[in-house]
């Protein structure tokens, strides 16, 4: 008897101690194994581009039958272009009729939009996504904020319910303040609503500078005999300027306050470019007087003072069509041995829109068009070509800089000197948007650069119109803006590979709201909804670099 007392007693005392050990290894930080077993935490959601930052809680948020967008009562003013947006959006990929309102915080079910963010490191474009009972998205601006709506959409456009979020804390920003992607309407012409959908297409992957070539012509041809019969377009009709609209296609002036109207609501700019004194024959044939006498008639005469003059009220005519505080205006590829007096061109253009209160963008070729006259480098440079502007000296000259090297990021359909398709898996393992030359490490900035603003990818249509159509456009178009939007934004701690990137792509797809062709989707991404994970970052482990959002502010 007393032995069997003495067991049980015995077998007592050993359960509670293997108790004990098990309740100090559960309780323990430094044992996550133990609690890996019971609780699941929240992978990073997939999101192009991906977040910058994440830690993951337990569960989900769901979408309640009669949801609200809340707008915090501080910023009503701010975010109600947002969440109008946001509104009509979630109409599309929720099937769900949300209703507005405002309230000073956020209660259970809420999807409240606030501007209360004091991390002045997310600059204007970063936002803070914290997913509980409630959905906060709490920025700094109201582009920030509509960035966070953005991933908001894209992760419930990934669910079969569409209305189920993880739950963490998401701490998202872009490392560089432009983001862009230049289209050829001048060789061929777009229609406005198609443009309207590049512009959600551009906000859904949070890109956010939209640059129009408004003008140009057949290349090659005036050198031509007919040169006046050659194909060229300027694509905007004023009555000022009577004849000179491309007659197959142009935009009136309530055209572009349409599209920068929407433009503004998606966070997008509209930099409109005017391209002379080269690629200039609807100028040309226009007023023939002003066609050089020594070079190509595609080229201004720019030793004509009335040149200028004519110049001066085209750009006083269409200059007050747009909001944006930058304008291109062109400057490529003119006549080497004229340099002198191209550089005075931009110098003259560049003083223009100060005057006006205004900046200038411009096409690198200061590397090819030499001169002792000097050019004023108050102006983006768009950095096209490595010969024509060789990227380690127009940083040298003092140039705000765009890589828009033609190698790596100019589309130019069925040519064999360009890509007819950018090589999106290329870009995506290799590319950065301070690299100029993937094979010539000398002629790239280091990361971060001041001067560096961003990235444009282009799209060229040498070819004119019959050589592709809208299809066949969008074929090309829409996996460049996603691939590149990755690599511009700046994410790399949460990023997919490569193969797991494209099928999530065809996934997330074009933006609510759009009629773009459809492009066949790749077989659905294979990644489960919850993994367990070990470790979670600090939310401020990637503090990004504060001069980016200074030269932000420049813009």
């Amino acid at each position: 008897m007393k032995r069997k007392r003495f067991l049980l007693t015995s077998g007592i005392i050993l359960l509670f101690c293997l108790l004990g050990v098990l309740l100090a290894i559960f309780f323990n930080p430094q044992a996550p194994t133990a609690r890996q077993a019971t609780v699941m935490i929240n992978p990073a959601p997939k999101v192009i581009p991906s977040l910058r930052e994440w830690r993951g809680s337990v569960g989900e948020f769901e979408l309640p039958v009669l949801a609200h967008i809340v707008i915090d009562t501080r910023y009503e003013t701010q975010l109600k272009e947002a969440a109008s947006t946001f509104q009509n959006d979630l109409r599309i990929v929720a099937k769900r009729n949300v209703s507005i309102s405002t309230a000073p915080n956020a209660s259970p079910g809420d999807l409240f939009l606030t501007l209360g963010a004091t991390d002045r490191a997310i600059g204007d474009e970063g936002y803070l996504l914290t997913i509980e009972d409630s959905v906060i998205i709490d920025a700094r601006t109201s582009k920030g904020a509509f960035y966070g709506t953005r991933s908001l959409l894209q992760i419930l456009t990934q669910d079969d319910a569409k209305s189920h979020i993880p739950r963490g804390l998401a701490r998202d920003y872009s490392s560089y303040p432009m983001r862009g992607f230049m289209l050829d309407v001048g060789r061929k012409f777009i229609p406005l609503n198609i443009l309207k959908d590049y512009v959600k297409l551009l906000a859904w992957y949070k890109m956010d500078d939209f640059h129009l070539h408004l003008n140009d012509n057949q290349s090659g041809v005036g050198s031509e005999d007919g040169w006046e019969a050659k194909y060229s377009a300027f694509r905007l009709k004023s009555d000022k300027f009577q004849g000179l609209a491309a007659t197959d296609g142009a935009y009136s002036k309530q055209d572009m306050r349409e599209l920068q109207d929407l433009a503004r609501a998606y966070g997008v700019t509209i930099t409109p470019e005017i391209d002379a004194p080269a690629h200039a024959l609807a100028f040309t044939k226009y007023r023939p007087d002003l066609a050089s006498s020594k070079y190509d008639k595609d080229f201004l005469d720019l030793s004509n003072p009335k040149t200028y003059t004519f110049m001066d009220s085209v750009w006083d005519e269409f200059l007050p069509w747009f909001d944006t505080g930058e304008f291109h205006i062109g400057v490529d590829e003119y006549a080497v041995s004229d340099a002198d007096n191209y550089r005075r061109y931009i110098n003259h253009y560049i003083a223009y829109l100060k005057q006006h209160g205004k900046k200038a963008r411009i096409w690198g070729s200061l590397s090819e068009m030499k001169s002792s006259v000097p050019v004023d480098s108050d102006a983006t440079l768009e950095v096209w070509n490595n010969q024509w502007s060789n990227p380690i000296d127009m940083k040298k000259m003092g140039f705000r800089i765009i890589n828009a090297n033609d190698q790596n990021l100019y589309i130019v359909p069925g040519v064999t000197y360009y890509h007819d398709y950018l090589d999106t898996q290329l870009l995506y393992n290799k590319w950065e948007p301070y690299i100029f030359d993937l094979s010539n490490p000398k002629l790239n900035y280091a990361p971060g650069d001041p001067q560096l603003e961003g990235a444009i990818f282009a799209e060229w249509n040498d070819r004119l119109g019959g050589a592709v159509d809208e299809a066949g456009l969008h074929e090309r178009i829409k996996p460049a803006v996603q691939a590149l939007s990755e690599k511009m934004w700046g994410s790399t701690q949460n990023r997919l590979g490569y193969d797991q990137f494209k099928t999530l792509a065809g996934i997330i797809g074009d933006a609510p709201g759009t009629q773009l062709p459809p492009i066949t989707p790749p077989p659905p991404l294979q990644v489960p909804p919850h993994t367990d994970a070990p470790t979670q970052p600090e939310m401020s482990m990637l503090t990004p670099d504060p001069d980016r959002f200074r030269r932000a502010a420049k813009r």
